[in-house]
């Protein structure tokens, strides 16, 4: 009878484990004339560099880096004319499971550098 238990335990946890979808993020920089680096979802990695047009690969946040639905803004250091700042979105962007987010940085952003 514990062998039925333990195995149906360890059963129902497999199979809400194989319910879990990771969701997929990208970031695209269309700031004119401006490149951005150490680009970030919250504490995730996106990208290290992206000049303008580019898109980052599409990163994959599984359970283990960040459990999802979950917001955060993006965060980058803006680079032009041999100067840099720091800078963050004021908008948050939610990724939940199974999703498959593109987050498109334009002029039009809305950003703020957190220091000031």
């Amino acid at each position: 009878m514990k062998t039925i238990k333990s195995i149906l335990i360890v059963s129902i946890a497999v199979i809400f484990q194989s319910c879990y979808k990771p969701g997929d993020i990208q970031v695209q920089n269309n700031i004119t004339q401006v490149k951005i680096v150490d680009v970030k979802w919250g504490d995730v990695y996106i990208a290290t560099e992206l000049l303008p047009g580019e898109t980052s690969e599409k990163l994959k946040i599984d359970k283990y880096e960040e459990k999802l639905p979950s917001s955060h803004k993006i965060s980058f250091k803006m680079t032009a004319n041999n100067k840099s700042i720091y800078l963050e979105t004021e908008e948050v962007y939610l990724l939940d499971e199974d999703d498959d987010l593109l987050i498109v940085l334009t002029d039009d952003t809305k950003v703020k550098n957190p220091n000031e």
